[in-house]
């Protein structure tokens, strides 16, 4: 074997990206030892997610990366490696940053045990006070593992360049394929042996395990830590639920939240999300598209923002009065209770945890793809089909169960219906809902192997049940006659797809959030539901206590909802219980120009995590120029070090909070011209509003190749006007400043801005 090292930090945000990314499907895996047994039915859709039997049961078994409580750990956030379940889900670990490697290969391998002391490295688990096992069946079962595990993986035993122990390689891995520019199919291959290799070694020592725990009389149990401090911190944690980026103007704090946002939604470190996204057009194109899938929102706070703008108030609407068959309306004032943005994107969060569990359900019950389709999805192409009859003037007629005929009047944006009967001599509407025909939905039952006839349908919800009997009874017609039209069709509406219908639609996932039981959710439902992000730029120019109200408590990571200390507020409009989820994450922006962080509301304070962006001067001589330089020979001008120079100044005279971001001057084009332009644009306005007008002061900053000093005998300048009473001594005096032409400015006058030596 050539020489080893540990595993280069860049090899291993390799290795962690491909494992970790999504969009990386794994092959179809079947691992089988006796009678136990892994495989993963839902591949491309969930490629972390398996199904594992053993012991009579079948359970989903899925991988997740977390940091764990110990100092090595935490140098390398988010690479150990777990395998759990929704029970437990850390049955093993695997630090992936512990792993060897040579010049070709990363050797994907475990330390090997010998006895009670060393036998539970990876594989097999200790004692707890659960598993009262003898020291020598416990030594016994070390002994079963290591051979079993050598049978299944003969390549020779060796040292780990740094650890003790002999180590047992389960496959090698070629650092080539590794990288992200390697072939698809070559990473897919990679990506699954990996897996497959983990789950083989996995499943030998479970079923020794169990057989061990068998043999000394006990119920095969999971092992749980012992304490708290054993506890990992899942990768989720290693980015905040509320933060807010901080800093001087043009610091790339709003820019920043594209970059931030990606690498929440996606699970990644953000030096991740960089490597897979190598510019910024290819990181705003995939932020655009979250944005469209409604996971990505974004506002902006400021005086006039109210809590009924964020969470929920009432709003004036105008409401569609029919008055005769012919459709002519009439428009009046109404008022509705509405969500606000924080509102809509919990109840978006909630329904993707929903639909997470809905999914594990599916594939743990191996629901084949032909199964019903959704009530959502019918219900769209049920209204769709409405819509198209009505359009092309089709009569679209209902019957009643005493065979009474409703006629289609009216079909509104999110789907409600409207309906006259036959010679009704009555104005009043008779209305069908999505949320109506929904809970008649859910209480009949219905299923593939559960149709139901016309007598046996049940209404018990909604205020006409005559109208709703008949709309019921042609949404089953439809449904049934849309399975049969699509026999083979893949009815399991995958997550994205549902969620976008819910981004068209809000109801759906405002009626799902509706008395959602969290109790319902495994650790791998919240682990792995889809993320949403909410960005507040401008976060410190509203009244946030006012805002947010009750819920800036309801914030905080331990009250969200699924933690046990979870609260619950009584929203004051609807009156609705509410919780925040816990796959909602707030990104705030604020400009410590206008507002310091020790001057925001103290609880905020509390509940949010600050990042402050710095100026970064580094940033202009990688895009400016040749390292921030522009311009050759005797005009050669060094933007970077003026925005350093600059900033000392500040600070002298104003504070840390009162500096240029770097943004400010980045130049269209590295010229003289670009150059002025933006400090006429950028630089002069900033200053001006940082001493209020005081150009003496800004003087001190740009010196006087920028700002000049208007002398008593200046052309312009004339003596006050004489007035008794006031006591003008000195006035005279008084200095005057006035700002030099931009097009005055040389390349002499910015090289004047910072000293020729520091």
């Amino acid at each position: 074997m050539p020489p080893l090292r540990r595993i280069t930090t860049s090899t291993l945000q390799q290795l962690k990206s491909l494992l970790a990314d999504n969009t990386i499907p794994v092959q179809p895996v079947q691992v089988i030892y006796q009678n136990y047994s892994i495989r993963n039915e839902a591949a491309a859709k969930t490629p972390l997610l398996f199904s594992w039997t053993h012991g009579g049961q079948t359970e989903p078994l899925f991988f997740g990366f977390y940091t764990w409580s110990t100092a090595e750990s935490k140098k390398f956030p988010g690479t150990f490696l777990a395998l759990g379940t929704g029970a437990d889900f850390r049955i093993v670990g695997f630090p992936l940053y512990l792993l060897p490697q040579d010049k070709d290969f990363v050797y994907l391998s475990f330390k090997l045990g010998n006895n009670e002391g060393g036998k539970n490295r990876w594989f097999g688990r200790g004692r707890t006070a659960k598993e009262l096992r003898t020291v020598a069946q416990t030594d016994q079962l070390a002994a079963d593992i290591r051979q079993a595990l050598q049978g299944a993986f003969p390549d020779p035993l060796f040292k780990h360049p740094t650890l003790s122990g002999e180590w047992l390689t389960l496959a090698r891995l070629p650092l080539a394929d590794l990288k992200s520019q390697a072939d698809a199919t070559s990473r897919v291959a990679l990506k699954t042996l990996v897996f497959e290799k983990i789950l083989h070694a996995f499943v030998i020592a479970e079923k020794l395990r169990d057989e061990s725990l068998q043999a000394a009389g006990m119920q095969p149990v999971l092992a749980t830590p012992d304490n708290e401090d054993d506890l990992p911190i899942p990768n989720s944690m290693r980015q905040p639920l509320n933060q807010i980026l901080y800093g001087p103007p043009g610091t790339g704090k709003t820019y920043h939240t594209a970059l931030c946002a990606v690498s929440l939604l996606e699970r990644l470190t953000e030096d991740e999300t960089k490597a897979k996204y190598d510019t910024h057009e290819r990181l705003r194109a995939r932020y655009d598209e979250y944005q469209q899938a409604g996971r990505i929102q974004f506002v902006t706070f400021h005086q006039a923002f109210s809590y009924e703008d964020f969470v929920e108030g009432i709003k004036p609407v105008l409401t569609d009065d029919i008055v005769d068959a012919t459709k002519e309306t009439s428009r009046d004032i109404g008022y509705i209770i509405a969500d606000g943005i924080f509102k809509v994107m919990s109840q978006r969060s909630i329904y993707a945890l929903h639909l997470q569990r809905q999914q594990r359900l599916a594939e743990a019950a191996s629901i084949p793809q032909t199964a019903a389709l959704d009530f959502d999805t019918i219900f769209e192409r049920f209204i769709e089909s409405l819509r198209t009859k009505d359009n092309v003037g089709e009569e679209v007629i209902f019957h009643t169960k005493t065979n009474k005929s409703l006629f289609l009047q009216h079909i509104k944006e999110d789907g409600t219906t409207y309906f006259k009967y036959e010679n009704g001599k009555s104005n009043n509407r008779l209305q069908v809902t999505r949320k109506g025909l929904r809970k008649i939905y859910d209480s009949n039952m219905l299923s593939e192997d559960n149709e139901i006839g016309e007598n046996q349908i049940i209404v018990d919800h909604g205020r006409d049940r005559t109208v709703y009997w008949a709309a019921f009874r042609e949404f089953l017609k439809f449904r049934t006659q849309s399975q049969e039209d699509n026999p083979t069709q893949n009815a399991q509406v995958s997550i994205g797809e549902a969620l976008q219908l819910a981004v068209i639609d809000p109801t759906i996932a405002a009626e799902t959030a509706q008395d959602f039981n969290y109790d319902k959710l495994t650790p791998a439902d919240f682990a792995q539901a889809p993320r949403f992000v909410l960005i507040i730029d401008e976060i410190n120019r509203g009244n946030v206590a006012s805002i947010f109200g009750e819920l800036i408590t309801l914030l905080e990571e331990g009250k969200r909802a699924g933690r046990p200390e979870r609260l619950t507020a009584r929203l004051p409009y609807s009156k609705a219980d509410f919780t925040v989820p816990p796959n909602l994450y707030l990104i705030g922006t604020m400009n410590t120009a206008d507002r310091s962080v020790e001057a925001l509301d103290t609880a905020l304070r509390r509940r949010f995590s600050f990042t402050e962006m710095q100026p970064k001067a580094q940033v202009i001589r990688e895009q400016i120029g040749t390292n921030g330089v522009i311009g050759e020979g005797a005009a050669a001008i060094d933007v970077a070090r003026i925005l350093e120079v600059l900033n000392s100044r500040l600070e002298q005279l104003l504070d840390h909070d009162h500096c240029l971001g770097h943004a400010l001057l980045l130049l269209d084009e590295p010229d003289l011209a670009s150059l002025r332009t933006a400090f006429a644009r950028n630089i002069v306005p900033l200053l001006q509003e940082y001493f209020f007008g005081d150009w003496g002061k800004i003087g001190l900053v740009l010196g006087e190749k920028f700002v000049t000093t208007l002398p008593r005998s200046a052309a312009g300048r004339y003596p006050l006007a004489p007035f008794k009473g006031y006591d003008s001594a000195g006035l005279h005096d008084k200095p005057l400043y006035r700002l030099i032409e931009p097009d005055k400015w040389d390349a002499e006058a910015f090289r004047s801005l910072y000293p020729a030596t520091i």
